[in-house]
């Protein structure tokens, strides 16, 4: 029979590995550093062009954040990140609520969109973005921030994040790691309440 002796090392070990299994875990997936040095150098003055992706719901070509007049939903996600794909069914949920109140559309009042960089992390092609798109069950625009300019410019360090602007890309609300589809509502009628107040 083999004795243990244990030490003060040891009992310090064992109440770490306790300690970490008692941390909360958070949701969401961060950006690492060889990331964010990919970013480095990229033009980041306001109205970005983002690409569409020709998918269900997203029609190809180019569109502008911000957009003069418009509130946009912009839902920031990495393909490979788990917690991002899941939240995927509450923007879409959020899109269809919207739509009762708002014209929701690239050229709507409301425009909801997700979108990968295009500078860092999985780099799919257009027509593999398509074709995961339509595994997700999307149906709203589905872009490419192909520098990464937006990610830089709004902050955005870890996914999903999700913010709502108004026409002048200031950010009225903000989530990380994700949120509900109510919530996600509320920051785009934030958005339009504190938007009309700057412009009054």
């Amino acid at each position: 029979m083999v004795k243990r002796h244990w030490t003060a090392a040891t009992t310090n070990r064992r109440s770490v590995i306790a300690g970490v299994a008692t941390l909360p875990i958070l949701g969401g997936c961060l950006e690492d550093d060889e990331e964010e040095e990919a970013n480095e150098g990229v033009q980041r003055d306001p109205p970005f062009d983002v690409t569409a992706v020709d998918a269900p719901g997203s029609e190809g070509g180019t569109f502008e954040v911000p957009t003069s007049g418009q509130v946009q939903l912009i839902n920031f996600i990495r393909i490979t990140c788990p917690t991002s794909r899941g939240m995927l069914s509450r923007v879409g949920e959020a899109y269809d609520r919207l739509e009762a109140s708002h014209d929701v559309g690239p050229d709507g009042s409301v425009h909801v969109m997700t979108l990968i960089n295009g500078s860092s992390g999985a780099q799919p092609s257009r027509s593999e973005l398509s074709d995961w798109w339509v595994e997700q069950d999307g149906y709203w625009t589905i872009g490419i921030d192909e520098p990464g300019a937006l990610f830089d410019f709004y902050s955005v360090t870890g996914t999903p994040t999700t913010i709502a602007i108004d026409g002048t890309g200031e950010v009225h609300w903000r989530d990380r790691g994700g949120t509900t589809a109510g919530n996600l509502i509320s920051g785009v009628e934030t958005a339009f309440e504190d938007g009309n107040e700057v412009d009054g």
